[in-house]
């Protein structure tokens, strides 16, 4: 009777076995003819610093190497002395790397705690014991005061007073020293301010109020009049500009606010403040808000109007346009004007946010209530403006989102461009 066994016998490889299998996988890997010299010694220090059980994850590593760099035709250029061993070694750093390891060897000398070695150290704790931390104080930028004409044509030490009479006066840019007989004195300069304004309430003339103006603030600086009526024509000039739409006059105006604030000299300083807030915002200046945002942090009792600015920074900070939109149609002063300047802007980010969040569609009623426009005709009109009139339907006054995302991401891309 035969008996066959209950099991499958299987061959057990012995220790031997497994070293000579791996050790022929090292003879294959180093002896590649087609492989640089500075390679196959690469491979070998590699195997020489693995257990058995690790050489099939090396080889697979190494083989990754070599194959990436026989597909950059790189396999001769790469300096392999100079490379680091795969992580699998432990030790990464390689043997043959002419770059020496830097070994930090410390060169404090053992000190013996003597009784007077000991009274040294407690005179030198103590010199600090009563010593309060020095508070740091942001560091603020030095804004230097508008000079007209070159530095080299200005004496600032030097103070004219001018003999003009003249209430109104042509704006010209220096190119010499000014003549007293052509620049108008403080008293002449007053009834001048106040003629200007009664003109604009009455003939509201932007060109020739904004060259009368630069041609008082001229007159100041070369005087080097720096007062209360210097910071009240700034003001209304830094306003006026605003209610316009002239960035650049209202920048020169608060660059010169900001200097005449710091003399100590009164003036809105908070409503201009705002301002500075809004119009970095629309410049998209976030390094100028980070700085000024630190000069602020030490003081809580703001006013009305900075609050809103500083509550419009941060609705935009978080994507909140719901509330900025709410803080939009609540600006106080004349912060409406300085934010007019990036509404659209922002209009175009929260109709992405929209579209993305809507897939089946949105009213149009509803859009115009959340982006503060002030009828649905003027929303119709934004949507064409900025190339959405196929992704309108008519006649259920609704916006097709899906049509309308991709050709919003494409107008984010233009609205991100600010023109100064």
């Amino acid at each position: 009777m035969n008996t066959t066994p209950a099991f499958i016998p299987v061959k057990k490889k012995n220790k031997q076995t497994q070293k000579e299998t791996a050790n022929h996988k090292r003879k294959n890997m180093e002896d590649e003819d087609d492989l640089p010299n500075s390679l196959k010694e690469y491979v070998s220090d590699a195997l020489n610093r693995v257990e058995e059980h690790q050489i099939p994850e090396l080889e697979v590593e190494l083989n990754r190497l070599i194959i990436e760099a026989q597909q950059q035709n790189r396999l001769t250029q790469i300096d392999w002395n100079e490379r680091n061993l795969p992580s699998i070694c432990g030790d990464i750093h390689n043997p043959r790397s002419a770059k020496k390891q830097k070994v930090k060897k410390s060169q404090l000398v053992d000190i013996v705690l003597t009784s007077e070695e000991v009274k040294k150290r407690e005179l030198r704790a103590m010199r600090f014991q009563n010593e309060e931390p020095v508070p740091i104080k942001p560091k603020k930028k030095n804004i230097v005061p508008i000079f007209w004409g070159g530095q080299e044509e200005v004496d600032v030490n030097k103070v004219m007073e001018g003999t003009s009479h003249d209430l109104e006066k042509a704006y010209f840019r220096l190119t010499s020293a000014a003549d007293p007989t052509k620049v108008r004195p403080l008293a002449v300069l007053r009834k001048a301010f106040k003629m200007l304004r009664k003109k604009w309430k009455e003939e509201a003339n932007y060109n020739y109020i904004c060259e009368q103006f630069k041609s008082m603030r001229q007159d100041l600086t070369v005087q080097q009049i720096r007062n209360e009526f210097t910071v009240r024509v700034y003001e209304t000039h830094a306003r006026i500009a605003l209610e316009k739409g002239d960035l650049g006059e209202y920048n020169q105006c608060q660059t010169q606010l900001k200097y005449l604030y710091e003399q100590g000299i009164e003036g809105s300083a908070d409503e201009f403040l705002a301002y500075r807030i809004l119009y970095m915002i629309f410049s998209q200046n976030q390094s100028d808000i980070n700085a000024m945002l630190e000069e602020m942090c030490n003081t809580n009792d703001h006013s009305e109007c900075v609050r809103h600015a500083l509550m419009v920074r941060s609705s935009l900070a978080k994507k909140n346009y719901h509330r900025f939109f709410r803080l939009y149609e609540e600006a106080p002063n004349m912060g409406g004007y300085l934010m007019d300047q990036f509404v659209d802007r922002e209009r175009i980010e929260a109709l992405i946010v929209i579209c993305k969040a809507y897939k089946m569609g949105l009213s149009l009623s509803y859009i115009a209530t959340e982006l503060s426009f002030d009828s649905i005709d003027y929303l119709i009109e934004f949507l064409k403006q900025h190339k959405l009139k196929q992704a309108m339907q008519y006649k259920e006054r609704i916006l097709d989102t899906k049509v309308a995302l991709p050709i919003l991401l494409k107008q984010s891309e233009y609205t991100r461009v600010i023109n100064l």
